[in-house]
This record gives C-alpha cells, sequence and structure tokens, in this order.
C-alpha cells in the first residue's frame, strides 16, 4: 500500500510539472509539507528527478541523439528537431531539478541531525548525479550558494570544470557514509531505486564517479585506474525507478505525456540513423525500439525530416514506449561501458573487451535477446581493437544503441565528449552514407554542419538571479567536448 501512496505522489508532482505553465522559484518548495521528514523527502526528491530524466530530457535527449524523429504530420518536437530551442524552454527541467535537490537537500540535513546515514547516503548520491546533468546541459550551475531558499536568493554560478571537481568530493563523503548507512537499513519502499539497498547505492556513486572523471581522463588517469581497481561499479542491477502502470497519471512520464495527454499518438517516429544502422546490423532489438507501419516494415524518417511528403508519409515507424517503461538514472550496460572506455584509454584491451563485450550483452538481455552472434568473432559488434580510435569507436557506438528508450540524454552526452557517433558529411538518402552516423537535421536552424551542444540558460533563472551567465549558441561546445 505504501508503494502505490509513494507512486500516487510521483504522479502528482508529474501533473504540476507538466500541466502548469507557471515556472517555480528553485529556492522554494510549495509541495514541502510542514512535518516533512526524511521518509517523506526521499521519495519527494527521486520522484521530481524521475519526472525530468525520464519525461523532457529522454524526449530531448533521444531526438538529438537521433534515435528518434518528429513525425511530419505532427508538431510536438519539431523546434528541438530543427535545433530551435531557445531561452523560453525546458525551463521545467531547471526548475524541477532544483526542486528535487531542495528535498534532497533537506533530507541530507535532517539525516545528518539524526545520524540516519542511510538516507543520507541515498539523497547525497542522487543531488550530485541531478548537479551532474544540469552541469553538463548548462556548463555552469550554482552549487555552493544554492538550494538556501531566503538565506541567498541569488546564488552564484559555478564553472563545470570546477563544479566536477566538488561533486566528485560530495560523492566521496557520501560513499563514507555507507558502513554507517548498512547497519541502520531503514530506508525501504520509500527509496524508489534500489529499495533501501545501501550496497547499490554505494555502486551508483563510484560509477558516477567513473563517469565525471572520464569527462577529463587525461587529468584524472591516477584516481581513475584506482576506483577500476576497487571493481566496485553497477553490474547487476540498474539504477531505475519502477513502479509505473498502464493507469492514467502513474505510467512511464514520457509515455504519460506523449501517448496520453497529447492529442495525437503518432509524435515520435524512428529515426534513419538508428534504424538503418540496426537494420544493416540485423539487431534483434528492432521491434524493442520501433513499431512495424500499415505494410509491417520498419520504416524511419531521415532526421529532422518533417516536411516528408510523398508514398512514405503516412507509412513510418513510431518509436515504441510503454506505460510501464522505468526511468533510468544509470544502468549496469552503461557501466560497463565506462569502464570498457577507461580500461582501452589505459591501454588495456583485454579488460576493454571483456567489459565491452559484457555491455553488449547487458543491453541486448534488458530486451530479453541475446548478444552472443554479435560479439562473436566475425560478428557485427565484435570488439574492434585496432586502434584506440577503433576501440572508443565500437564501445561508444553500442552504448549509443544501448541507450534507446533508456537513456538516451546520456548519449547525447558521450557524442559530444567523445565524436561518436560521427556527423556524416552527406545526407542519409546518399550512397556514401555510414549507416549510424549523424546526420544534420533536414529542416536544422544552424550553421551548417552543426549540432546542439548545451541547453541555454533558462529564463526562470535570468528574470531572478542576476549571477545567471549570458547565453550562448546551442552549438557552442564546452570545455569537455570532442
Amino acid at each position: 500500500m505504501k508503494r502505490i501512496q509513494l507512486i500516487g505522489l510521483y504522479a502528482t508532482l508529474l501533473l504540476s510539472v507538466t500541466a502548469c505553465k507557471k515556472d517555480l522559484d528553485i529556492n522554494r518548495d510549495p509541495y514541502l509539507p510542514s512535518t516533512a521528514t526524511p521518509k517523506l523527502l526521499l521519495p519527494s526528491g527521486i520522484a521530481y528527478s524521475a519526472a525530468k530524466i525520464g519525461g523532457d530530457l529522454q524526449v530531448l535527449g533521444a531526438f538529438w541523439s537521433q534515435h528518434y524523429t518528429q513525425n511530419n504530420t505532427s508538431n510536438q518536437y519539431k523546434n528541438i528537431d530543427q535545433y530551435a530551442v531557445g531561452v523560453p524552454d525546458y525551463n521545467t527541467i531547471w526548475t524541477n531539478l532544483f526542486m528535487g535537490m531542495k528535498d534532497l537537500s533537506l533530507t541530507m540535513e535532517m539525516a545528518k541531525e539524526s545520524e540516519a546515514w542511510d538516507y543520507y547516503l541515498s539523497a547525497s548520491v542522487l543531488q550530485a548525479f541531478d548537479f551532474h546533468i544540469l552541469n553538463d546541459l548548462y556548463s555552469q550551475v550554482p552549487y555552493s550558494e544554492a538550494l538556501k531558499g531566503d538565506l541567498n536568493s541569488t546564488p552564484k554560478f559555478e564553472e563545470s570544470k570546477a563544479l566536477n571537481v566538488k561533486l566528485l568530493a560530495q560523492l566521496d563523503e557520501a560513499i563514507s557514509k555507507g558502513p554507517a548507512a548498512k547497519a541502520l537499513s531503514n530506508v525501504g519502499a520509500e527509496d524508489f531505486i534500489f529499495q533501501g539497498d545501501m550496497d547499490q547505492w554505494i555502486k551508483f556513486a563510484k560509477t558516477l564517479k567513473l563517469k565525471i572523471l572520464m569527462r577529463d581522463f587525461v587529468a584524472n588517469q591516477a584516481a581513475i585506474q584506482a576506483l577500476l581497481t576497487q571493481n566496485d561499479f553497477l553490474s547487476n542491477k540498474d539504477a531505475k525507478m519502477t513502479g509505473f502502470s498502464d493507469v492514467e497519471n502513474k505510467s512511464n512520464p514520457l509515455y504519460e505525456y506523449d501517448r496520453r495527454k497529447l492529442n495525437t499518438f503518432f509524435n515520435i517516429k524512428a529515426s534513419n540513423t538508428l534504424l538503418t544502422f540496426l537494420k544493416v546490423n540485423n539487431d534483434t532489438r528492432i521491434p524493442n525500439f520501433f513499431e512495424t507501419n500499415v505494410k509491417d516494415l520498419y520504416v524511419g524518417i531521415d532526421q529532422g525530416n518533417f516536411t516528408l511528403t510523398g508514398p512514405l508519409a503516412n507509412a513510418t515507424s513510431r518509436a515504441t514506449l510503454a506505460a510501464t517503461d522505468p526511468v533510468y538514472f544509470a544502468s549496469a550496460a552503461e557501466s560497463k561501458f565506462l569502464q570498457a572506455e577507461a580500461y582501452a584509454r589505459l591501454g588495456n584491451t583485454n579488460s576493454a573487451k571483456t567489459n565491452y563485450d559484457a555491455g553488449v550483452t547487458l543491453a541486448f538481455e534488458r530486451w530479453g535477446k541475446t548478444a552472443e552472434p554479435f560479439i562473436a568473432i566475425g560478428g557485427p559488434y565484435a570488439f574492434q581493437n585496432g586502434s584506440l580510435d577503433a576501440m572508443i569507436k565500437s564501445i561508444i557506438t553500442q552504448k549509443w544503441v544501448a541507450a534507446t528508450r533508456t537513456q538516451a540524454w546520456d548519449s547525447f552526452f558521450d557524442q559530444n565528449r567523445t565524436g561518436y557517433p560521427k556527423i556524416s558529411a552527406v545526407t542519409a538518402d546518399n550512397s556514401a552514407y555510414v549507416p549510424g552516423e549523424y546526420t544534420v537535421s533536414v529542416n536544422s536552424g544552424l550553421i551548417a554542419g552543426e549540432i546542439p551542444r548545451r541547453l541555454l540558460f533558462p529564463k526562470i533563472s535570468a528574470d531572478n538571479n542576476p549571477n545567471t551567465p549570458k547565453p550562448v549558441s546551442i552549438n557552442t561546445k564546452m570545455w569537455w567536448h570532442k
């Protein structure tokens, strides 16, 4: 019963985000009850995060990772597909994550005071994750002075590189509470992610540490090697929120918004960037990602070609979504791919291959499929170890595919960071096109050959905080981008 009630809390928060047009002050939490406790605040913080990670950010990442594209007879996501996202857009990613982090911050304060280290550890790790997401989206974020309420309503922004150092310190401090947290075991169903399993929260923290360290591999090489030696990452469980059902206001946030709330069910279609790659390689996961058209065929749309006309205009494949899809924060497959990349950059080819194979295997098993014929010698996804570039291409390409319907926002970050998949110099209908390479949106509003790299600082911040940095173009690279 408690589980159902808490999922109901999630639904209420989701509705408040998707239905209300009024922006919210990130320093105030209007949902905070007067008798707040960590037991109430932790699930609230998780729910706020899940609403945006699994909703707006998932669809944004999926379009900019070229898993999906806009249906030619709909309009909902045209601004994303033509790279026309501006300052007024996606304010709720900012506000919702900060609102959730406020609840997590209060959880940490109360838990520290009462030495409830299990609540403290969980809240601190998820808060670090949320800050990491915003940092990678915007390049500068309030951190040290943030979440202070009326004590500081105009917090200063901190540069991405310096903030990463602070997030790593926050994760280390959270991990240090592990023994005390495990001795308590008070957290249960209100933890939507691991149901109180502190060992998994620690593994999530270390996986996130590796991810952040890989933003600057050369500078962090020793720390990366030390983490790999510990070998205490997510391996057989995902950091994900489950418990959704096919009931209004209780389903996966993207499904709820796109399939249940809109006046059309056909907004999100298969991008030929991904679909062509899957078809060329006879990938058995195609039905898990896309539906067949009226002729029982898989047919995609070139990225951003929402002006499509002719025979295919009404005969393309819709993205497969389910009301019960989890919201992923991190996954065991992602963990293996991160380790594979780290070992490749360290020159340990054998360990790189071992983790790569494990990552692909987990990515297939998620959908009840086997990866064995694909990663075997001579298989289409066999690890390529001829050079560092070949290894990185193999790893990031499969990580990109694995992120479909799960962590699309992460593959958007990875393309920026590594340059893979490469951006094609030709269009998808050109005979020289290499399946799996990005193509610039047919209706792009950016200069030739450019793709999005970031979000603009949101209007809600610029209007209320004079410390908000001046906006730059969404195709401006950050320090850690390729």
